[in-house]
């Protein structure tokens, strides 16, 4: 072999060892990328975003005990198994999904009554059918449930990482979610934050709430409480249907439902 055809092979091996470390680098970027939320929305929390009047719910027939729910971190959406050919629970389990998607952890809730009156992105005087989204995935139909706003941590970003929530830690994610949820009670499980908001236990991933075993951060608290009617909570934002989204690290959730300060996210956070 002479010099030259040395040399030349000697570079081939030298491109194709630069294109598939650039290559593997691109990916990680990529990845790295997908899986980061942008941060906490800052919003108006005293207006109300609630149900128009008049306006139709796309789940009005019945909510089913346990919620089936993928999460696209490329469109930074969830959808919902729902429409004319939702999957089951038994072919959930068997599904594999590809990134950027994966599956929500499936949460037993924990509501008496909703209604999903809006898919984002639909016009806010939408009317009808034109307010429902629908998307076909894995062959079955989603409905186009939320945007995934912003997410972050407390008390620091150390504690959390995707669906899992160190001991000490909850993970605050705000989503855009046209949406109306009413609990008739006699109780509710009640989590108080150390600035005075409030959140109430909407889901569980074995339909048995945690209330002693959870690790909370320091200043917080959860407990039974009870109503003396029912609670019916709306989205807030102007333009937009935000709710506050916390997770403990026993992956129990909880919508916020009142705010000690008129913006989010609070100073700190």
């Amino acid at each position: 072999m002479s010099s030259l055809q040395r040399r030349s092979i000697l570079l081939l091996l030298v491109f194709v060892i630069a294109s598939g470390t650039g290559i593997y680098f691109y990916a990680q970027f990529y990845v790295q990328q997908t899986l980061s939320f942008p941060p906490l929305p800052t919003y108006n929390t005293t207006i109300v975003s609630g149900k128009p009047t008049g306006a139709g719910c796309i789940n009005r027939d019945g909510q089913p005990a346990i919620a089936i729910e993928l999460i696209d971190l490329g469109e930074d959406k969830v959808y919902l198994a729902g429409g004319t050919n939702p999957i089951s629970e038994s072919e959930w389990d068997a599904t594999r999904v590809g990134f950027p998607q994966m599956k929500n952890s499936k949460r037993y809730i924990m509501f008496d009554d909703n209604c999903l009156y809006r898919s984002p992105g639909a016009a806010m005087d939408c009317q009808g059918e034109a307010c429902f989204t629908f998307v076909e995935q894995y062959g079955h139909s989603w409905f186009v449930l939320n945007d995934l706003s912003g997410q972050g941590c407390y008390p620091d970003s150390s504690g959390c990482s995707g669906d899992v929530v160190k001991a000490g830690y909850v993970s605050i994610t705000t989503i855009d979610k046209c949406q109306e949820i009413t609990f008739n009670g006699p109780t509710i499980n009640e989590l108080v934050d150390d600035r005075g908001n409030r959140y109430v236990m909407h889901a569980t991933d074995d339909g048995q709430p945690d209330l002693e075993g959870v690790a909370l951060p320091n200043g917080w608290h959860l407990s039974q409480v009870e109503l003396d009617a029912p609670l019916t909570i709306q989205p807030r934002g102007e333009g937009h249907c935000y709710y506050n989204i916390v997770r403990d690290a026993n992956l129990q959730s909880y919508h916020q439902y009142t705010f000690a300060d008129a913006l989010f996210p609070p100073p700190g956070w």
